[in-house]
């Protein structure tokens, strides 16, 4: 077996990080927080307040709906002594159908592809759209490599001031100077 001299294999460890200089270089992180900055939106506000509009429209409509079962409900409960048992299952059906449009309803309305999410989408997308457009240029100006978001569902435990370029993508979307 060769015997190599430390001196030598010194030089060649050297010598691979000097010939490779990306792989010995850290990758740079940072953070910014999308909820401050739709909190500085004004549009993002709009927005919101649009969906919470809509949002009271769609439980009101549910609510009545669910009400009016209730209230046949209770007229029937009342009123039990004098149906005869044919007459209180017809109303018990129609009972279960007002309660099943009510569902229905619902569902339609807040389900998982209710109308309040598509609305939301289509309210939101183009706010989220300018933001992602602006933490990429943000990036891309301080050479990073990862730039993540503390407001979603990430979970970052720690993070340092140092790497938050919130200001960065607010100064982006000229948030900043709007204030000020």
């Amino acid at each position: 077996m060769h015997k190599y001299s430390p001196v030598i294999v010194l030089l060649f460890v050297i010598s691979n990080f000097a010939l490779c200089p990306k792989e010995s270089v850290a990758q740079k992180f940072g953070h910014y927080d999308s909820g401050f900055i739709f909190g500085k939106m004004p549009e993002y506000a709009e927005k919101n307040e649009e969906l919470n509009a809509l949002w009271k429209e769609f439980d009101k409509v549910v609510r009545s709906l669910q009400n009016d079962a209730e209230k046949m409900r209770a007229e029937l409960r009342s009123k039990e002594i004098l149906f005869t048992p044919e007459m209180i299952k017809e109303k018990q059906k129609e009972i279960e159908l007002k309660e099943q449009e009510a569902l229905n309803k619902s569902t339609e309305l807040f389900g998982y592809d209710g109308l309040i999410y598509k609305k939301q989408e289509e309210l939101l997308r183009p706010l989220r759209q300018k933001l992602f457009d602006a933490v990429e240029v943000v990036a891309r100006k301080n050479g990073l490599d990862y730039l993540f978001d503390k407001s979603s569902d990430l979970g970052i435990g720690f993070s340092n001031p140092v790497h938050d370029y919130t200001e960065f993508i607010l100064e982006e979307l000229e948030l900043l100077k709007k204030q000020n």
